[in-house]
C-alpha cells in the first residue's frame, strides 16, 4: 500500500506547491490523470489478488474511466479539465481510497460519510498552507514577481520601427 500512496503523497505535495498554486495547466491535467488510471489499475490488481469484489472493481473501473476523461478533455483543451483535473482533488481521493482497496479500512456509509465531510477540509486547508507558504522561486519566474494575471496573454509592445539589420523586404539580404 505504501507503493502507491507516498507517489501519490510526493506527487500532490510538490505539483500543488510548484505548479498548481494558480490553476491546473492542460499538461498537469493530462498527468495527473495518468495517475488516477495508474491506482485505478492497482486497485483493480490488489481487489482481484485479495478479494473478488464487485463493488470495488466497479469503483477502480469507474475511477479509470475518470482518470481517462481528465487526459482525454485535457488533450481537447477544454476547461472542465481544469476543475475535475486538480492534483488536490484526484490526491484526496486517492489517498482516502486507497487503504480500502488494500482491505486496512472497511468500506460503509459511515467511512464515505467521513470522506465526503473531511473534503472541505481537506481543500481548506491546503488552501492555508498555500497562502502562508512563500512563493516558489519557479513561480517569480514564470510570472514575474509584479506581474498579475491580467497581464497573462497580451502581446508585448513592438518598437516603432524595426531595427537597421533587418534584411530588406524581400527577405534576401542585397547582393554586392
Amino acid at each position: 500500500m505504501l507503493w502507491v500512496l507516498v507517489p501519490i503523497y510526493l506527487n500532490w505535495i510538490i505539483t500543488d506547491y510548484f505548479q498548481e498554486r494558480r490553476g491546473t495547466a492542460f499538461g498537469n491535467a493530462i498527468a495527473n490523470g495518468f495517475v488516477t488510471t495508474w491506482v485505478g489499475v492497482d486497485w483493480v490488481r490488489q481487489t482481484i489478488k485479495a478479494e473478488l469484489s464487485l463493488l470495488k472493481v466497479s469503483i477502480s473501473i469507474l475511477f479509470i474511466l475518470y482518470g481517462l476523461t481528465i487526459m482525454i478533455e485535457a488533450a481537447r483543451a477544454k476547461k472542465i479539465a481544469q476543475y475535475i483535473g486538480r492534483i488536490r482533488e484526484v490526491s484526496y481521493f486517492m489517498i482516502v481510497a486507497t487503504p480500502i482497496f488494500y482491505g486496512v479500512i472497511s468500506i460503509d456509509l459511515i467511512t464515505i460519510f467521513a470522506i465526503l465531510l473531511f473534503f472541505p477540509i481537506w481543500y481548506g486547508l491546503n488552501e492555508l498552507v498555500n497562502r502562508i507558504l512563500p512563493v516558489p522561486a519557479t513561480e517569480e519566474e514564470s510570472f514575474g514577481s509584479t506581474s498579475s494575471l491580467g497581464d497573462l496573454g497580451k502581446m508585448p509592445e513592438l518598437p516603432a520601427e524595426p531595427p537597421m539589420n533587418y534584411p530588406p523586404m524581400g527577405g534576401f539580404p542585397p547582393i554586392r
